[in-house]
């Protein structure tokens, strides 16, 4: 059997006590950090920064520089933000900082709840 703990704010926990914590919450939060982290600035098809796009990159493969081929699965995604020097895609150089220390676990598990609805489409879209 899998399961999640979540830790919460006690204020976070009385807004998730009055508005339940379905799946369509927890990617409409995603969405929104996504944005407001800075995220869709160097992840959507339409940014400026060259980065990868993320629009349905989860349970994909996806090439490194090091010539490894990993799964974007919950760990990779979260070691991409933490630890962008990680595993970094193939064809792309290390310029995405680390946000260790400027996002919590419930935000990151946000952010890829919402990077695993974008199925085949941008990011953003629905």
């Amino acid at each position: 059997m899998i399961g999640r703990v979540v830790v919460m704010e006690p204020t976070d926990y009385e807004r998730w006590l009055t508005t339940g914590d379905t799946i369509e919450s927890i990617v409409l939060e995603g969405r929104r950090l996504f944005r407001e982290k800075g995220c869709s600035g160097c992840h959507e098809s339409k940014s400026v920064v060259r980065a990868p796009s993320l629009s349905g990159v989860y349970g994909k493969q996806v090439p490194l520089n090091s010539g490894e081929v990993v799964t974007a699965d919950d760990q990779y995604l979260r070691d991409s933000i933490l630890l962008p020097e990680k595993q970094i895609s193939a064809g792309y150089d290390n310029v995405m900082p680390s946000f260790t220390g400027h996002i919590s676990e419930a935000e990151i598990m946000q952010i890829v709840a919402y990077l695993k609805s974008t199925g085949d489409r941008p990011p953003g879209e629905k």
